[in-house]
């Protein structure tokens, strides 16, 4: 198996310096692995889809795709090799790496090194992907806010604060605007506005539907893993082959009852908790219950809009790599 690395420039500096040493000590340890494995560069937005797809066409099954970025260069390329046969592996070089943190729970004990010389450890299986689908008010489809998603999906609060925390980054990247912007964005969206004007309709894992009986909650969370937003734990027991999408929607409580739900959202502990409604759903539909307002919504780390925004789980769309629990220990 040859290993296609594709590496996203935005990452950090002192992260790609990491990984050269790594090919390095590949290179001196193990020069037949590091004959297997090619490295391409990003140029520019959305070219880790468009090296995926490349190279996906010319090569197929024989090669793996390695996406070596955040969970944004995640999100593109497993856009991009969804229905595919070529497999992809996913590295944890951007800032919160929620995706990795379902495939790889003790990623953070991994270094380059470590990922590189167990490439051929690796088992691949089949996972699910969410489709997400963004209408306007008229029922037209909005093609550039729909697409594949492998991590989370959501609309509501926790949508508000990523905007922004990416507000934040953009006008000052700094390391340590980077760690506390999105806590600061939580903080100022709890105490502003914390509702927002939506209902659900859920085809359920069993077959019923489900149709919200409100039309105003804090957040709604689609999720086909765990994490998201920096570590937030919204489906605690997502499994990402069981066709199914854990699904999660907080009513519009008070300030008093919303800190102390959210900390257990951020935890994983909130489920049967009072203004807690979670569910295992195939399909649904979130519509804006004011017509003039469309709703924004994130999936992995993107951003997007429409008035009605629907979801379905497709089962097993793309092939990934799961690195060996323990393969850190004796990788070097």
């Amino acid at each position: 198996m040859r290993y296609i690395l594709i590496i996203s420039r935005k990452a950090n500096p002192k992260t790609l310096a990491e990984l050269d040493d790594a090919v390095n000590y590949v290179n001196t340890h193990d020069p037949d692995l590091r004959a297997k494995i090619e490295l391409r560069y990003t140029d520019y937005v959305g070219h880790s889809a468009d090296l995926a797809i490349e190279l996906s066409e010319q090569y197929g099954d024989k090669i793996t795709i390695v996406a070596c970025g955040g969970d944004g260069t995640i999100h593109e390329v497993a856009n991009a090799l969804a229905f595919r046969k070529t497999p992809m592996i996913c590295l944890p070089f951007g800032t919160g790496n929620d995706f990795v943190k379902t495939l790889t729970s003790n990623w953070k004990k991994w270094d380059p090194v470590h990922f590189l010389m167990c490439l051929d450890k690796v088992k691949y299986k089949p996972i699910d992907l969410i489709r997400i689908d963004s209408y306007d008010l008229m029922g037209g489809h909005l093609k550039n806010w729909s697409g594949y998603m492998n991590n989370v999906a959501s609309i509501g609060l926790d949508t508000e604060v990523q905007f922004k925390a990416k507000s934040i980054v953009r006008k000052k990247d700094t390391p340590f605007n980077r760690k506390t912007a999105y806590i600061k964005s939580a903080l100022a969206s709890i105490f502003g506005k914390r509702a927002h004007n939506f209902k659900f309709k859920l085809e359920l894992e069993n077959g019923d539907v489900y149709e919200s009986s409100k039309d105003r909650y804090t957040l709604i969370s689609i999720c086909n893993a765990k994490y998201y937003g920096d570590g937030f734990c919204p489906a605690p027991d997502a499994d990402l082959t069981d066709g199914v999408a854990d699904v999660c929607a907080i009513d519009d409580v008070s300030l008093f009852r919303a800190v102390p739900l959210l900390l257990a959202y951020r935890l994983g502990t909130h489920k049967g908790k009072r203004g807690i409604h979670t569910f295992r759903a195939t399909s649904g539909i979130v519509t804006s219950t004011d017509p003039s307002f469309q709703l924004m919504g994130n999936f992995d780390g993107e951003d997007f809009f429409g008035h009605r925004i629907r979801f379905e789980v497709h089962r097993k769309a793309l092939t990934i790599g799961f690195f060996p629990e323990d393969g850190y220990k004796d990788s070097k």
